[in-house]
């Protein structure tokens, strides 16, 4: 049994859990942007969240999950349901969670009623809801909007309620709660984290060249998110300062890059963006570059003009996704496409060297594939992009298969593949 007590002494680890509370998220209407948010600003502290959970808008249930959260974590942050609506009902399910009646707050009340008269209105009476906090709350003011959050203690665990929308939520969850929270139970180990960026590995492939350094135990903790053909590493290092947990950081980080090698393409959230990656790499070693396109439809273009100042560099793109185009705009042999189609590595690797001469460019990269969700065969199934490069007149090609994820989802992961090609065969400069 934990208990955090009003004073801040804590009767436990520092753990938390982080409940989003609404209809529209559990119907997934409505995209939770601020449980990610939450979590990263208590980690800053060294409190770990251990769960993440959404809550609909029915008051028994409701008080019934708060109740059994704070029996289990000693920090607990709810967002959501503290609106005048009748469907706002975070207030009401708290203070039956903590066994205590809901009060209005007179203070509160006349601070709504300034605000609405500041707008030439006199107050709806439903914002009266807004008025009410369980007995023995502690209130936190909102200095964006009309709900005012609270912590209130049930079971020994602390519950902070904060507003749901993020541009209200985050200035409470700031310059309130962390605060508080800092005040009466202090930081723990200095936490610092960092990202390593990831692209031609499976997940799987990475784990086996992490090893042990994955385990639950391990500091710093590592951990991984696959998406679109790229691994983002997180690391999270504890130490008693600052400059022994960067050290952990910084000799973990080196080892994995000697274990990754050229899989590994950036570290920290500036090198999160492969384009830009690409991008600044070319621009760097004063490189051309083309781009022809085909199942991508301009998407390895697009993320390439994306990146500042590349128009020193970038030259020209095609789309050529009809075959008379991939012939009459990039000079593709008709008897290479009737002998081995569109989508195979011949095709592609004359795309490349036709961008590559008709734009003058050093390198230029070529996508041809079936992105779905028809036209695939036993041979060349939905997902199957091939993939063609020109780097100062010499032609490599790549084929890659992706997961049937969908139109959208071949495509990103081309464009992804695309780009590293690039990254991976640069010429050097002048």
């Amino acid at each position: 049994m934990h208990t955090y007590h009003r004073d801040g002494t804590l009767d436990d680890a520092r753990r938390a859990a982080v409940v989003a509370i609404g209809d529209e998220l559990i119907g997934g209407a409505v995209v939770d942007a601020n449980s990610s948010a939450i979590a990263e600003a208590l980690f800053g502290l060294g409190i770990e969240v251990e769960r993440i959970v959404a809550g609909g808008d029915r008051r028994e249930p409701l008080a019934r999950l708060l109740y059994e959260l704070c029996s289990t974590w000693p920090i607990v942050v709810a967002t959501g349901g503290l609106g005048p609506t009748r469907d706002d009902v975070t207030r009401a399910a708290a203070a039956e969670a903590a066994g205590v009646p809901l009060l209005a707050d007179p203070e509160v009340e006349e601070r709504l009623r300034r605000f609405w008269r500041t707008r030439g209105r006199e107050m709806p009476p439903a914002n009266l809801r807004q008025t009410l906090f369980p007995a023995g709350a502690q209130r936190m003011p909102n200095s964006r909007g009309t709900a005012d959050g609270f912590r209130v203690w049930i079971e020994g665990g602390m519950l902070a309620c904060l507003p749901g929308p993020p541009h209200e939520m985050r200035p409470m969850l700031e310059g309130e709660l962390i605060p508080w929270l800092e005040r009466t139970c202090g930081r723990g180990e200095v936490v610092l984290a960092r990202e390593l960026h990831l692209i031609g590995i499976t997940e799987s492939g990475f784990a086996e060249r992490a090893g042990n350094w994955m385990a639950r135990d391990a500091n710093p903790r590592m951990g991984v998110c696959a998406g679109e053909g790229i691994l983002t590493v997180s690391l999270r290092a504890r130490a008693g300062s600052q400059e022994a947990a960067g050290a952990m950081l910084e000799e973990r980080s080196a080892e994995l890059a000697a274990r990754l090698g050229p899989d590994l393409y950036g570290v920290g959230e500036s090198q999160a963006d492969l384009a830009r990656v690409v991008g600044d790499a070319l621009r760097e070693r004063g490189l051309t570059v083309a781009t022809a396109e085909s199942c991508t439809g301009g998407m390895v273009a697009a993320r390439l003009v994306g990146v500042p100042g590349i128009s020193e560099v970038f030259l020209e793109g095609w789309v050529t996704y009809g075959n008379r185009a991939k012939v009459e705009r990039l000079g593709v042999d008709p008897a290479a496409l009737a002998a081995h189609g569109a989508v195979s590595a011949e095709v592609a690797a004359q795309m490349a060297a036709g961008a590559a001469e008709r734009s003058g460019a050093r390198v230029a990269v070529s996508t041809t594939g079936i992105a779905g969700p028809d036209g695939g065969s036993p041979e060349k199934p939905v997902g199957l992009v091939c993939f063609g490069l020109c780097r100062d007149g010499e032609l490599s090609t790549l084929e890659r298969r992706f997961s049937a994820g969908g139109r959208e989802y071949v495509r990103r992961c081309a464009t992804n593949t695309a780009l590293d090609l690039l990254r991976r065969n640069l010429p050097t400069g002048d």
